[in-house]
């Protein structure tokens, strides 16, 4: 087991920001931290990486009483890095920002070129080595800053909302990153986000905070399907009460008579026309149930027959502003739907 929590809680003032009567993280997964802001998952990051101790509580490391004196902290310290949800890398170039943790550690000259070559087309920035740091964009920075901790070949890696503020390219770039390094390098792996979707995609298993507590995880659009009909790589399905969906792709794991489908709520298309492309096989019409804020973006649950969930920016949601009760229609492309 890596990390073992036993009554662990936070206090800041009189603020109880985390309580956890128990919780057991396994080594070599891929874990996701769910929650609103607020909910207290930088706080448990902090504590999973020795920056802070908890108020109470027992926090054991690969089944070893973590002891909060500084020795044995600067050692568990060099198996765990944390990524902060704001990187900061130094004045200088990015090969000087990957060189400094070597520097450290005292690894030897010669051994660090390799090194930071390496570390640097892990993340595709190889071509960057020479690139003044601070004028990277975000999505470079967030890269750079992957590297920066992959380079001293920690066996945990925790990430406080890696993919904030990213463009979409970047966005699907670090997932990629955090997928390989875990399949390729076995390092474990715990990262904060705001979306299910990410979660759904990625991990092996989901935590979600709320106000400093443990949830049970949401399904979030996901659905199990029964196959009508499969011929040329075009499959019908059908989920509850009648609702079918296509799938235009063909899958290894479309076999047999059931399937799971997971209907990403932030690539679902939420309209309140039909003035769209009528090659389009999944299009759905359903009555807008629930409308909730969650940060910077708004969360929609339309009844089609069974609930799915459809995300979108704020900005986003101004454009059509649907009201509960209304009849809207969802449009679903091969990119809004996984088989899971």
């Amino acid at each position: 087991m890596l990390y073992e929590l036993e009554a662990v809680t936070k206090v800041f003032g009189e603020r109880v920001v985390l309580d956890i009567p128990e919780l057991a993280i396994s080594a070599g997964k891929i874990y996701t931290l769910i929650g609103p802001n607020g909910a207290g998952k930088t706080t448990l990051l902090h504590i999973l990486s020795f920056i802070e101790g908890p108020s109470s509580g027992m926090l054991r490391f690969c089944k070893e009483p973590v002891r909060y004196s500084e020795k044995h902290l600067l050692s568990l310290r060099r198996r765990v890095v944390l990524i902060d949800q704001y990187p900061i890398l130094f004045t200088g170039s990015v090969w000087k920002n990957l060189e400094f943790g070597l520097k450290i550690r005292k690894i030897e000259r010669k051994m660090r070129r390799p090194m930071i070559q390496e570390a640097l087309e892990l993340v595709g920035m190889q071509d960057y080595y020479g690139a003044e740091a601070h004028k990277l964009s975000g999505g470079e920075t967030k890269r750079v800053a992957l590297a920066r901790a992959l380079i001293v070949q920690p066996e945990v890696l925790l990430c406080d909302e890696p993919t904030a503020n990213v463009d979409v390219e970047h966005l699907e770039i670090i997932l990629n990153i955090l997928e390989r390094i875990n399949r390729e390098k076995k390092i474990s792996i715990i990262f904060a986000t705001h979306s299910l979707s990410q979660a759904q995609r990625l991990a092996h298993h989901s935590l979600v905070l709320k106000n400093g507590r443990l949830s049970d995880p949401p399904r979030g659009n996901v659905f199990t399907a029964k196959i009508e009909e499969s011929s040329g790589g075009r499959v019908l399905c059908k989920l509850q009460n009648d609702v079918r969906i296509h799938l235009s792709f063909a899958d290894p794991r479309v076999s047999g008579g059931r399937l799971n489908l997971f209907l990403d709520p932030e690539k679902i298309d939420l309209r309140k026309d039909e003035q769209v492309d009528t090659q389009k096989e999944n299009r759905l019409y359903g009555v807008v149930a629930m409308i909730s804020a969650e940060g910077g973006q708004v969360r929609i649950r339309v009844d089609i027959g069974v609930s799915v969930d459809v995300v979108m920016p704020c900005s986003e949601y101004r454009k059509t502003m649907p009201m509960i009760g209304e009849k809207v229609l969802l449009v679903l492309d091969d990119q809004a739907i996984t088989i899971v």
